[in-house]
C-alpha cells in the first residue's frame, strides 16, 4: 500500500535530492508561491492582508479597490550552483485567478490559487552497472502538477472601520512523476521508465478581519484552519495529513501623502503535511516577513499609476538533507491604468537568493497580474 510514496520519496530525495530536482525550491511537495497578487509581489508580500488580488484574506475581498476579475501569470528563471557546478531552468507559473462581485457592504469572490507548484525536469549523465559491465546512461527525473487553493469567500462591512470576511477552502490538485534510466542503442541494454500520478485533496476554513483605527493606519489579520488533506493514487488512499494553518497580519500607514508603508508577518504550520511523506523528508513551519514601499506616481488616463520596492526574508518549507531552506528577496514594480481606471497591469520583479545543505540558487521572477473592474 505505501509502495507508491515510496516512488514519490525516491524522485524527491534520489539520487540526492538536489540533483534530482535541480532546483532548492522544488523539493518535497513543492514550491509555495505565496498566493500573492503581482502588487504585494512588488511590495515584498507586505500588503498580502489588505490586498483583494491576494487570496490570502476573505475580508480584503470588500476593499473599493478591488477588481472583479484577476488574473496572474508569474515565470521564474533560476540558478542552482552546487560542488562546483550549475544548472539553469524555469518554470512558467499562472498562481491567481479571482473573480468577485458585491452589493453594497457584501462582497462575495472566488477564487483559484496555487499553494505549492512541484513542476520541475532534470536530465543528467550517468553510469550503471550491468553484468559486470559499467555502462553509461541518462537519468531522467520530472515533476508537473501544482496543489491548487480553490476558495469561495464573501466580505462584509460591520461599520465604516471595520470588515469580516469568511473563506471555504477546497485544496486539489496532481503531481505527475517520472522516473527513468535510458542506455545508448548500441549496448543492446534497453531502458526504464518508471510513471506515476498522486492525486491530493484537502479542506479548510479562513477568517479575515481589516480594521481602520484611524485615517491614516490600517490592519489586516486573517487565519486559515486546515482540514483534513488525502494523497491518492487512482482508487488506493495512500497517505492523509491536514491542511498546514497559516496566520498573518498586515500594518498598513498612510500618512505621508501620496505614499504607502506596509509590513507584513506571516506564519504556515507547514510540519502538518509530513505524514503524506517519509521519513526522509524534511518538512518545516515557516515564518514570512515582508516590508514595502508604494508612492503614487503620475495619472495616466486620468487614473494614477504606483511605484513599489519591497524586501522579504522568508523560510520555504521542504529543505535539503534535513536543512531548511531559506529565501530572502528585493523586489520592485510599477502599476498601469488602462481604460481610463477600469483596468490595471499590475508588473514587478522579484529577485531571490536561497541557501541550504551547501548549495546556493539565484531567481528571478517576473509577474504580471491583470486586474478588470465594472
Amino acid at each position: 500500500m505505501r509502495r507508491p510514496l515510496r516512488l514519490l520519496a525516491l524522485v524527491a530525495i534520489l539520487p540526492g535530492a538536489l540533483r534530482a530536482q535541480g532546483a532548492l525550491s522544488v523539493q518535497g511537495y513543492g514550491y509555495p508561491t505565496g498566493q500573492l497578487g503581482s502588487a504585494s509581489v512588488a511590495l515584498g508580500g507586505a500588503t498580502g492582508e489588505i490586498d483583494p488580488s491576494s487570496a490570502l484574506n476573505p475580508a480584503a475581498l470588500s476593499i473599493p479597490s478591488r477588481f472583479s476579475v484577476y488574473m496572474q501569470v508569474q515565470p521564474e528563471y533560476r540558478r542552482t550552483a552546487v560542488g562546483g557546478q550549475a544548472d539553469r531552468s524555469t518554470t512558467m507559473r499562472f498562481p491567481s485567478f479571482i473573480v468577485t462581485g458585491g452589493n453594497r457592504r457584501l462582497t462575495a469572490g472566488l477564487s483559484a490559487t496555487t499553494l505549492l507548484d512541484r513542476t520541475w525536469s532534470n536530465v543528467y549523465s550517468d553510469s550503471q552497472l550491468v553484468g559486470g559491465t559499467l555502462l553509461p546512461s541518462v537519468l531522467t527525473a520530472s515533476s508537473n502538477g501544482a496543489i491548487t487553493d480553490a476558495r469561495a469567500a464573501i466580505a462584509y462591512w460591520l461599520n465604516a472601520r471595520v470588515q469580516v470576511g469568511l473563506g471555504l477552502h477546497a485544496l486539489t490538485g496532481e503531481n505527475r512523476l517520472s522516473f527513468g534510466r535510458s542506455f545508448d542503442a548500441s549496448t543492446g541494454v534497453g531502458g526504464v521508465q518508471q510513471l506515476t500520478t498522486i492525486n491530493y485533496s484537502g479542506r479548510a476554513v479562513s477568517l479575515g478581519l481589516i480594521y481602520l483605527p484611524t485615517k491614516v493606519l490600517a490592519v489586516g489579520a486573517s487565519a486559515r484552519l486546515g482540514g483534513g488533506m488525502e494523497a491518492r493514487q487512482d482508487a488506493l488512499d495512500l497517505a492523509s495529513a491536514t491542511v498546514p494553518d497559516r496566520v498573518g497580519v498586515t500594518f498598513a500607514y498612510t500618512g505621508i501623502p501620496n505614499t504607502t508603508i506596509a509590513a507584513r508577518f506571516d506564519h504556515t504550520g507547514w510540519s502538518s503535511m509530513r505524514d503524506l511523506g517519509t521519513a526522509q523528508m524534511s518538512v518545516f513551519d515557516a515564518n514570512d516577513v515582508g516590508i514595502g514601499l508604494e508612492v503614487v506616481g503620475p495619472r495616466i488616463a486620468g487614473a494614477p499609476s504606483y511605484a513599489r520596492l519591497g524586501l522579504r526574508d522568508r523560510g520555504l518549507p521542504f529543505g535539503v538533507n534535513g536543512d531548511k531552506v531559506g529565501e530572502r528577496s528585493i523586489s520592485g514594480g510599477i502599476a498601469i491604468p488602462v481604460a481610463r481606471g477600469r483596468g490595471q497591469f499590475d508588473i514587478s520583479l522579484q529577485r531571490a537568493a536561497r541557501s541550504a545543505a551547501g548549495a546556493k540558487e539565484k531567481a528571478l521572477f517576473l509577474s504580471i497580474g491583470l486586474g478588470i473592474r465594472p
